[in-house]
């Protein structure tokens, strides 16, 4: 079994057994007010989306279509889309482990150029079925910034509502 899959059956323990993944519900008003530099967003995806209703919030305002994913919910673990005008994805990053980082964040990219990332830079306070830290990968924001730009050619911090944590998007400020 590989890493990856190690974690996946672990977050999948924790969201069978209580309530898990829905802190990202907070995050609505931080991603719709920079959406204006967008055009139109017609579908959005909450990737690695918990048990979270945020992606619900975004379409309401957006009217758009949206589309959940997280492979620890069986009934998203399958991606349901391969493009989409907005990536939402808080408090993942850093449930993923640091050789795979790279990778998801290019899977990302290849759904939408338009992504919105909110991410912890400290350890959980969860702690999973086999005893590990929930937070597999915690690095400091300038480090998630310099992955990222590998695969986004725009990467801006933004304000998060987490002090613990960093927030980025993928496209530019809109002029005037």
């Amino acid at each position: 079994m590989s890493r990856r899959d190690e974690l996946i059956a672990q977050y999948r323990q924790i969201h069978e057994t209580k309530t898990y993944g829905r802190s990202s519900e907070v995050m609505v008003g931080y991603i719709q007010r920079p959406l204006d530099d967008i055009p139109k967003i017609r579908s959005v995806l909450d990737f690695g989306c918990g048990q979270s209703r945020l992606v619900d919030w975004m379409g309401a305002i957006n009217d758009a279509r949206v589309y959940r994913y997280d492979p620890a919910i069986p009934e998203f673990a399958e991606m349901p889309v391969d493009k989409v005008d907005l990536v939402i994805c808080t408090d993942v990053m850093e449930h993923i482990p640091e050789d795979d980082v790279d990778a998801l964040f290019a899977t990302i990219r290849s759904l939408s150029k338009h992504a919105f990332f909110n991410i912890s830079v400290r350890e959980a306070k969860e702690i999973l079925p086999n005893g590990e830290n929930a937070h597999c990968t915690v690095q400091p924001p300038p480090w998630w910034r310099q992955r990222l730009l590998k695969q986004f050619r725009i990467v801006r911090r933004t304000r998060s509502p987490d002090p613990t944590a960093v927030s980025f998007l993928t496209w530019p400020e809109a002029k005037g």
